[in-house]
């Protein structure tokens, strides 16, 4: 049974890490939120539940989010409900605009987002206000101005996801990103140029969620020069030495005792109408 004093917000977002940071944010703003890791559980799921908004990730390899929104259209019609739909995507919005409207997707919300920008758009939609719910940190200001150039900026994350989740979110992050990291280098490997670009934007979008933006910017580079394989192939080591760096910064962080940057000692090392 589903809290009747909270909205539900159904989220389908197929990478891990998106998927736990918009459960953690939605949290925070004291939302409910419904996870489906593809676009049919997600369909099942408003089905089931009919939450009062979506956010819907584009690039899911089952059913994706035009087709999920498309589906779930097709549910309402003729009940007299049209449940907002916003497209929660890194891809950039003049890109999907046309075809998210003509799926019945009501507005966009590009990745990485902040607890205040997700806030905004809830709403915006439901037309109620949330709480903002205060982590409880302290000196964070002192260590923003203090911070030093890093692989990753831990820091910026404490207000958002809060100490303890910040360092499961991030050994989460880890192991993901690995898996990814090997998958495309066996796809560079079969020369596979369409399965180089999906990775690397699943790549690009987990690390955005994160901070980790050297990972982010070298995946854009990626999936700009696929026309160009001996590019793509320089490219991927530049790519594993970024991973590494923010990998050994958190290790580093863990060791220093640094909670909320670093992992925790208890974690294991993970393995190598609408707005438009």
């Amino acid at each position: 049974m589903l809290p009747e004093s909270k909205p539900v917000v159904l989220v389908a977002e197929d990478h891990p890490v998106n998927r736990k940071v918009a459960g953690l944010l939605l949290d925070a703003l004291g939302v409910h939120a419904l996870l489906a890791d593809d676009g049919r559980p997600a369909i099942a799921l408003y089905q089931k539940e009919r939450p009062a908004l979506i956010l819907m990730d584009i690039m899911m390899p089952v059913v994706d989010g035009f087709h999920a929104a498309k589906e779930i259209r097709r549910l309402e019609f003729g009940l007299g409900i049209q449940t907002p739909i916003i497209a929660c995507t890194a891809l950039d919005e003049t890109k999907i605009k046309e075809e998210a409207v003509s799926c019945g997707i009501n507005d966009y919300l590009g990745k990485p987002y902040s607890r205040e920008t997700l806030a905004a758009k809830i709403e915006l939609w439901l037309g109620t206000k949330l709480p903002r719910t205060r982590t409880p940190i302290t000196q964070v200001a002192q260590a923003l101005a203090n911070a030093v150039e890093e692989p990753m900026e831990g820091q910026r994350l404490r207000p958002s996801y809060g100490l303890e989740q910040l360092d499961d979110l991030l050994a989460l992050f880890l192991t993901v990103t690995e898996t990814l990291l090997a998958q495309l280098d066996s796809a560079i490997q079969a020369q596979d140029v369409v399965a180089v670009r999906r990775l690397a934007h699943e790549i690009r979008s987990g690390s955005l969620m994160v901070d980790a933006k050297d990972i982010a910017e070298i995946c854009v580079q990626l999936e700009q020069v696929t026309h160009n394989w001996p590019e793509v192939v320089k490219t991927y080591p530049a790519l594993a030495l970024a991973f590494s760096k923010v990998r050994e910064f958190a290790h580093k962080k863990q060791a220093d005792g640094d909670a909320g940057v670093g992992l925790r000692p208890s974690q294991p090392s993970p393995k190598p109408a609408s707005n438009y």
